[in-house]
């Protein structure tokens, strides 16, 4: 009696996560999860530094995310450097570990890539996402790693593709599938890991990261600080 009382319990605990079957459903669950909706809009400015390992070599990083369309990341080591973002016009990259001296302006996919990449930080794909144009569907649940998943394919409005999986219990974002926006991967397909949610100023963002490609992990990034609306000078994003 007293094990079937208890399955009955767990039962009842997890039923309402369970019977979120839509993706406006999950999505509406992960947004709260992760601070809400009205938290995250508010924040005009997002500073995140921490530690790349990119294929076992080690990299001190800072990333700039500032609304609306502001985003710029710097990799370094040795006194060089790796550095690309956009500035609200243009996105642009520079590689002094190639000896690079003078920034690549980037064009066609690439530009529109990092166009997006301060709303990705900022508020990211999934928030609004039917204003921005993009569609979602569930497509059943799956495991990742001892978590199971709803798996909700995002359709954003250029077409491309994106795929997230959210704990069923907790709906925090647990990996995300999709081509790289990184130049320097050649639009890889990338399955990236979320872990070590951590609470900062009301929202919860993920300290640690694995993507891996082909079976391989190439990039672990672990945050060490993220600082929100701290001032952040347009010359940041510029070249």
């Amino acid at each position: 009696m007293r094990v079937a009382t208890l399955c009955l319990f767990l039962l009842l605990l997890i039923a309402p996560a369970l019977q979120a079957q839509t993706a406006d459903e999950v999505i509406q669950r992960y947004t709260k999860a992760i601070g809400g909706k009205k938290r995250w809009e508010a924040i005009k400015t997002l500073t995140t530094s921490g530690l790349y390992d990119y294929g076992g070599l080690q990299f001190p990083f800072t990333s700039y995310a500032k609304a609306p369309d502001h985003y710029a990341f710097k990799v370094t080591s040795n006194g060089k450097y790796y550095a690309q973002g956009f500035d609200g016009k243009g996105g642009w990259k520079i590689d002094v570990f190639k000896d690079e001296t003078t920034p690549t302006l980037l064009e066609g996919d690439a530009a529109k890539a990092m166009a997006n990449e301060a709303d990705v930080e900022l508020t990211g794909n999934l928030l609004n996402y039917k204003a921005k144009g993009h569609q979602a569907q569930v497509d059943g649940k799956d495991s990742v790693g001892h978590a199971l998943c709803y798996k909700v394919v995002l359709t954003l409005k250029s077409g491309a593709k994106e795929t997230f999986y959210f704990d069923v219990t907790s709906f925090l974002l647990i990996q995300k599938t999709a081509v790289s926006k990184n130049v320097e991967l050649g639009g890889a397909l990338l399955n990236t890991r979320f872990s070590d949610y951590r609470d900062v100023n009301g929202i919860k963002i993920p300290f640690r990261s694995e993507s891996e490609t082909g079976g391989q992990t190439i990039l672990t990034v672990v945050v060490d600080r993220v600082v929100i609306d701290a001032p952040v000078a347009d010359a940041a994003f510029r070249p």
